[in-house]
């Protein structure tokens, strides 16, 4: 009966030791979250957990002045998007990129989800995706390291706040995010698009991090793609570098279009 009485605990202390810790950054966190746009205070309080609220912040602060011009639509407009001269616009460009496709690869084709990536959506994913969860965790535990250090200023200082909100915007997640943090996905203005590869009705190299080097790049489905964005026209900009997207394409629409 001694050794399970020792294991519990030992892991009282340990997950006092997380709460207690959590506690702490959660402190600092109030104090730079206060100072965000409301539009950025209001997704964090639909995000789960310290972690994925400090990564989505380190966005927003990353993000500045240009965060209005990158926030996602309202509800309402993207209601309206639909049959739109923007909309048009877009399905225009994306057909010339079809059509330089198809020719160069006969049997395939290229698909593109027409629906604008909402807030929910992009919220809902951010709750659940893999990649975030990872390195908002890494995040967390870094970051509650580096206030625990000796003269990291308290956080009842003045200093505090600009200092914790320094840390947040410097630091490098690993592994690097899939998703951009909720409300400024490209996707969420339709700014951007992912080209998907389709034969008869089944895609073969769709949007799927972990099929960039074996489909993507193995099948040589990048360079094909690349190619017919080039034909095509000026509109599309990428692919997605960090981290490596073949299939993203940032959407260039003309100066006459929102």
């Amino acid at each position: 009966m001694i050794r399970p009485l020792v294991t519990v605990l030992l892991l009282a202390t340990v997950f006092s030791d997380v709460r207690a810790e959590d506690d702490l950054a959660t402190k600092y966190f109030i104090a730079v979250r206060s100072q965000l746009d409301p539009r950025a205070q209001a997704a964090l309080e639909r995000m789960d957990g310290l972690g994925r609220q400090l990564l989505a912040t380190r966005g927003y602060l990353r993000a500045g002045s240009g965060l209005d011009q990158r926030w996602s639509w309202t509800q309402e407009r993207i209601d309206n998007y639909p049959g739109s001269p923007a909309q048009a616009a877009l399905d225009a460009e994306i057909a010339r990129v079809r059509s330089a496709f198809e020719k160069k690869n006969p049997g395939y084709t290229l698909f593109v989800n027409p629906q604008v990536r909402s807030l929910d959506v992009q919220l809902q994913r951010w709750n659940q995706n893999a990649s975030i969860a990872k390195a908002s965790d890494r995040m967390a535990a870094e970051l509650g390291a580096a206030i625990r250090k000796p003269g990291f200023p308290h956080p009842d200082s003045v200093a505090s706040t600009a200092r914790f909100r320094e840390l947040i915007a410097s630091h490098q997640p690993q592994p690097v995010p899939t998703l951009a943090a909720p409300g400024l996905s490209a996707h969420g203005r339709m700014s951007a698009v992912d080209f998907q590869i389709k034969r008869g009705g089944t895609i073969i190299a769709g949007a799927d991090s972990t099929t960039v080097q074996s489909v993507w790049i193995a099948q040589g489905w990048r360079d094909k793609l690349l190619a017919a964005v080039k034909t095509a026209g000026v509109r599309f900009k990428g692919p997605l570098a960090s981290p490596i997207e073949p299939w993203h394409y940032d959407y260039l629409p003309s100066s006459g279009l929102p």
